[in-house]
């Protein structure tokens, strides 16, 4: 069973975001015939992907096959489920809508796509955090935590800005409605 030190929770995080964005950037780009940025921050992060691959890597390592695969099909539903559950909460918006596939729960999830991201936390478990993790090791190591910092610097920068936005977006909405509703 392998220790997961924070600094590599960290790594695993930035990037399966990254990993995840490349995923869905790519597969609505294919679907609309345009580029579409998939992150929930503005940049190149889906971090669903980074806590789902954490929460996996955390929870299922001794897992194998068909557990495993199971498992990590379990896990993807649930943090989608959330994540989806408490975007719609916080922003007001649905980033996605399963609510036309089949075996779907509330369009937040759906059967297929659960299995989908089980196949990829299989291959996050079994074999993709052995190969990061031997690459952060051959990097001189003041590089990786630089890069690291770095990193989280920009993300929490990304995140405030999301947020200081989508504020003052509910703040002029209100103001919008409240004076809309004065004139009638």
């Amino acid at each position: 069973m392998i220790q997961f030190t924070g600094y590599d929770l960290l790594w695993l995080f930035f990037i399966y975001s990254f990993a995840g964005w490349v995923l869905e950037t790519a597969a609505a780009t294919f679907m609309h015939r345009k580029f579409s940025n998939r992150g929930l921050v503005n940049g190149p992060l889906c971090i669903l992907y980074g806590v789902g691959a954490v929460a996996m890597s955390v929870g299922l390592q001794e897992l194998t096959g068909l557990w495993l695969f199971l498992f990590a099909s379990l896990y993807a539903a649930v943090t989608e489920f959330v994540a989806g559950k408490l975007i719609e909460r916080f922003y007001h918006k649905r980033w996605w809508d399963y609510s036309k596939s089949k075996w779907n729960l509330d369009g937040y999830i759906c059967l297929p796509v659960s299995l989908i991201k089980g196949a990829l936390g299989y291959v996050v478990v079994k074999y993709a955090n052995r190969w990061v993790f031997r690459l952060l090791a051959i990097l001189p190591q003041l590089l990786v935590h630089i890069v690291l910092l770095v990193l989280i610097g920009v993300l929490v920068v990304d995140v405030a800005a999301g947020d200081i936005l989508a504020w003052a977006q509910a703040v002029s909405y209100t103001h919008l409605r409240a004076h809309e509703t004065s004139l009638h």
